[in-house]
């Protein structure tokens, strides 16, 4: 019995000991939907597009950083190899169905930019996560006339083990639905997208 305490006394020592640094992370980005469906906004009936496009514009290419609380080590680079584009086009056409947003030859583009991607992974115990995406939006007619132009933030939290792919995967995912989701909501692109033409 006395030895099964101290096998269980190291493991939780092990458990909860702070790591004195950490590496650098490539995180693959995988696009699946974290907001619910009553985040997503009601568009006008008449509501269509034709398609959407994205563009990265980031200056800076790195996702962000990973460091340990408390600790003077320097922090670690977490970056993506993945197409980022392909990545929001998921998440852009995701959201326009989820909305019921018609598809129509004739109907204006939506373009998206993507300006910044901002990670940050705090590890103590376990890891604390925060994911910033700011995008970019113009609402083009067919002829290539602008008829709206906007900019979306979106944020999220999350908690799990230090390192995780699905962690960092979730995190940004979320970030990035309300971003696109705020796009999507906002006024002047509720008023203009029917007449875009």
């Amino acid at each position: 019995m006395k030895q099964i305490s101290i096998v269980a006394a190291a493991i939780v020592i092990v458990a909860c000991t702070t790591p004195s640094s950490v590496a650098p992370l490539t995180i693959p980005l995988q696009y699946k939907t974290m907001a619910s469906p009553a985040e997503f906004p009601t568009l006008p009936a008449c509501a269509a597009l034709s398609k959407t496009e994205v563009k990265d514009a980031r200056d800076e290419r790195a996702l962000g950083k990973r460091f340990v609380e408390g600790k003077s080590a320097p922090a670690a680079t977490v970056s993506t190899t993945s197409d980022v584009p392909a990545w929001v086009t998921a998440a852009v056409d995701s959201a326009v169905k989820r909305t019921g947003i018609a598809t129509k030859a004739s109907a204006p583009i939506l373009m998206i930019t993507v300006e910044q991607i901002t990670t940050s992974e705090n590890v103590l115990h376990r890891a604390g996560y925060e994911a910033h995406v700011s995008v970019g939006a113009e609402l083009r007619s067919a002829g290539g006339a602008s008829c709206w132009k906007g900019h979306a933030e979106g944020m999220s939290e999350n908690y799990g083990y230090a390192g995780s792919t699905e962690n960092y995967q979730e995190t940004l995912n979320h970030a990035l639905d309300r971003a696109v989701i705020r796009v999507l909501g906002a006024p002047e692109l509720k008023k203009t997208i029917c007449s875009c033409g």
